[in-house]
């Protein structure tokens, strides 16, 4: 008897230890308001050696966004039921000023401010009559520390608004949704979409559980954009043999512009969906079989590298600044290069060609790995710097395409290099290092790339 009541004990002890460090998250839409709130709910942390962090960048971004400055009404409730302020500190983090212990934090997201004042429509989220599209790194703080713990997610709309996230894609969309969440780059990594004018389509005959979640400010074809996913997912499919996605979303907006001064057309890529931000100018409403799906392919393909093979500052992510990443060119050039391949499209290694012939100076004297860390924070501000970095990674990829088949016979290609890549990380669960990068990268092919790989690391 002693011994049950002692192992009942301890079960009971695991149980309690188990759900405490599940942190509670509620967002709730304010149809009054505009906002969004965020609450938190945690086991009691003291103020004086604990803040929130809200992002100012994210995986795949490559730019610094002031996210902060969109946080508003910062409050906290602490053990004995009375609420202290919040403010914001330098860079990303909130604090509290009076030293306490707090079981909830809670704050509102000014979606509306928001999207006035980041020009770059694919880095915002927005709010109009009947819909709210939610990027989770947007509105989303952490609790610096917390970042692994597993998250228990409340979505809720105070108008009943129909709710879609692509955490756990369905064509039943309801006003309430609750889910387990992995852990906050998860949680931020995910969309958010609510709305009576958000409409759902489950692509036939995929793989995988294949969604469309879109917006728009007139007609679009649904079915359209869907065939057009499917084709690229096939095409990846094909070209890796695998899919590594449970199940994918691709997220469309068509806006009519917010402003003059603001400019959509940049896509985002997230682990299991694509974010994409365009005026009505580009919606797509009727078939057509010669569409070109290039950019479709290159996110898609993302899901592949870097979501899941990467170098050192794309994982684990610093959230509270834009990290320095010396492989913006493989994360980008590679996925072009397969992009071309799987669209059947030779004729944009010409086009890389051009890009480095007509770049300016101050791009041409810098080295890959330098371009790469000027692009952490600067890759679409500057697009001189961006269109560099993926056409010297696709060059790279394209010569040793053809020397791997050149020395193989053509018994293998490029696509056992990124096999490669992809088996290292998911064998040894980290980045790679700079200087591994090539001798995986020949050891799967049984190629010596080296030659190669040198000669795209000089200005």
């Amino acid at each position: 008897m002693k011994c049950l009541l002692s192992f009942l004990f301890t079960f009971i002890g695991l149980i309690s230890e188990a759900q405490n460090d599940i942190l509670k998250y509620t967002l709730l839409h304010n149809k009054q308001t505009k906002n969004v709130t965020v609450t938190i709910l945690l086991d009691a942390i003291n103020t004086r050696d604990h803040y929130l962090l809200i992002p100012r960048s994210a995986p795949g971004t490559y730019e610094i966004t002031d996210y902060p400055s969109f946080i508003e009404n910062i409050e906290a409730v602490t053990t004995n039921g009375s609420t202290i302020k919040g403010q914001r500190g330098r860079g990303s983090i909130i604090f509290f000023r009076k030293e306490a212990k707090i079981t909830q934090v809670s704050y509102d997201v000014n979606i509306t401010k928001m999207e006035a004042e980041l020009k770059g429509g694919f880095a915002s989220s927005k709010i109009r009559e009947n819909y709210l599209g939610l990027l989770g790194y947007s509105v989303f703080a952490t609790i610096v520390g917390y970042e692994d713990k597993p998250i228990h997610l409340t979505l809720k709309s105070d108008a009943q608004w129909p709710i879609f996230t692509t955490l756990k894609p369905s064509t039943s969309m309801e006003s309430e949704i609750t889910l387990l969440v992995s852990n906050y780059a998860e949680l931020a990594d995910a969309q958010y979409l609510f709305g009576n004018d958000v409409k759902i389509l489950k692509v036939k005959d995929a793989e995988i559980p294949l969604y469309v979640a879109a917006y728009a400010e007139g007609e679009i074809n649904l079915e359209e954009i869907g065939r057009r996913g499917l084709f690229s997912l096939q095409g990846l499919s094909n070209y890796f043999g695998y899919i590594p996605m449970p199940h994918y979303t691709m997220c469309y907006e068509f806006l009519k512009p917010y402003s003059e001064e603001h400019t959509y057309g940049f896509l985002m890529e997230h682990m299991n969906s694509m974010t994409a931000s365009a005026t009505m100018a580009s919606a797509i409403t009727t078939y057509d079989p010669k569409a070109n799906i290039f950019s479709m392919v290159h996110h898609m393909g993302h899901s592949w590298i870097p979501l899941r093979s990467y170098g050192k500052g794309y994982r684990p992510f610093d959230w509270g600044s834009a990290p320095i990443i010396e492989t913006i060119w493989l994360n980008e050039g590679f996925i072009w290069y397969v992009s071309s391949i799987v669209t059947n499209s030779p004729k944009t290694i010409d086009f890389f060609k051009q890009i480095i012939e007509h770049a300016p100076i101050y791009i041409k004297e810098k080295s890959l790995k330098e371009l790469s860390q000027l692009g952490s924070s600067q890759y679409s501000g500057d697009f001189n710097i961006g269109r560099n970095l993926f056409s010297r990674g696709a060059l790279m990829a394209y010569e040793m395409d053809v020397e791997i088949k050149k020395a193989t016979n053509n018994e293998k290609t490029f696509k056992d290099a990124l096999i490669g890549l992809l088996n290292w990380t998911k064998e040894n669960d980290r980045a790679f290092e700079y200087h591994e990068i090539e001798t995986i990268l020949s050891n799967s092919t049984g190629v010596d790339l080296s030659e190669i790989w040198l000669k795209w690391q000089n200005p």
